[in-house]
This record gives C-alpha cells, structure tokens and sequence, in this order.
C-alpha cells in the first residue's frame, strides 16, 4: 500500500448535495456496509460521487485515503475498476448484447481472472450461461441477476449498489443479501443507496451504518 492509501476504503467528509442539504460524513472499512437513504428520485448523484466520477458540489469522497480529484485521470479509471457498480437505471450499453455488458468492464480493465469470476457469479446468480441477447429479449428478472453478475464479477473492493431490489423477488433477495455476506467475508466493502431499510433488512446486513446528514 502506498503512503497516501489507507486500510479504509471509502470517506465521505461533508458532503453537501446542495446548499440547503444537511453534509454527510461517514468512512467505510473493508467488510463494511453503509446504507445511505436516498429514494432514487432526489437528483442526488450518489454513485457518481463515491466512484469519483463527478466531485460533490461540497464536501470531499476519499478513496483509500486520497481524495479522488487528487488523483490523475489514469489513476482514477484504475482505481474504478476495483468498484463494482449496480445502477438503478441498468446502466446498460444499448447496442450490446447483456452477455457483452457483463464482459466490458472486465475487458476494460484487463482482468486477467474474468472468465472465472463471471462464470462464477453468474452461476450463483442462476443466469449462466449468459445470453447473447439485447436487454429488451431478456426477462426482467434474468436480467436483474445477470446485472448483479456484472457488479461482483471483478472481486471489488466497494460495491455500490443503487436500488438494489426494486421489484425482486423474495428469492432474488435472498440470492442477492447472500452475495453481499459472501464479498463482505472476503473484505469487499458494501455503500447501498436506497430508502431507510426495514428492520428485517438492517438485520440481514448487520453490521451496518445508517447514514444520516448533519446540519452545522
């Protein structure tokens, strides 16, 4: 580990997502999980902010000790491709075929245990083999597993989930919150962005950290 890294993943240090907005502080260890409730509709770039991919408009985001505008645009892409990411949206690449989103990353970043990694999710996940499909010929819940493949196939450090189980199935729930104890147990930290979770889910993610705003 470098002088400027840390053996903690992620801070957030007063974030403001606008003026009015109370500022968010909280860090994330390796295993960690944090929930930061957010609905999906506020206009809040969440994923964006933790994966350094746009600055807050206040406040600071630390990955592994550095803040991310300290970082290079070389560095920064490498360092991304430790995350693994879930988009509310899908976040899917249109004129791809699903079994060729789930590979972009990894070819991206040159993984060189992608082929183990994605099978190996995707079994778990119940969608292997991947299809050579567009989204639109692919069921709605083959795709939703086929999408988590993609978020944990390349052993993230921090895997940021937007709207997790938005319309799952109680068995993909389940499939999905065995996932999370699985990567936390190798020390892959966890930021799920969603409204307040209930007392059945806090409890199957334990432990966790609320998230909350503070006003100055």
């Amino acid at each position: 580990m470098s002088k400027t890294e840390s053996s903690e993943r992620l801070r957030v240090a007063g974030l403001r997502p606008d003026r009015e907005a109370g500022a968010w502080s909280f860090a994330l260890a390796p295993g960690g999980a944090v929930w930061i409730p957010d609905d999906g509709d506020s206009g809040r770039a969440w994923l964006d902010w933790l994966t350094g991919i746009e600055p807050p408009p206040a406040g600071s985001v630390f990955w592994k000790g550095q803040e991310w505008r300290e970082r290079g645009p070389d560095a920064a892409a490498a360092e991304r491709g430790r995350i693994g990411c879930l988009y509310a949206t899908g976040g899917l690449i249109v004129n791809l075929d699903m079994d060729e989103n789930v590979w972009l990353p990894a070819r991206m970043h040159d993984r060189k245990d992608a082929a183990e990694t994605i099978e190996q999710w995707a079994r778990f996940f119940d969608c292997w083999p991947l299809p050579a499909e567009r989204a639109p010929a692919v069921a709605e819940k083959r795709r939703r597993r086929i999408l988590w493949t993609r978020a944990f196939a390349g052993r993230p450090e921090l895997l940021v989930l937007e709207q997790p189980l938005r319309h799952a199935a109680e068995e993909d729930r389940e499939a999905l919150l065995e996932g999370v104890r699985r990567l936390r147990a190798e020390g892959g930290a966890v930021a799920w962005i969603a409204p307040a979770p209930d007392e059945t889910l806090r409890a199957a993610l334990d432990p966790l950290v609320l998230a909350r705003p503070k006003n100055e």
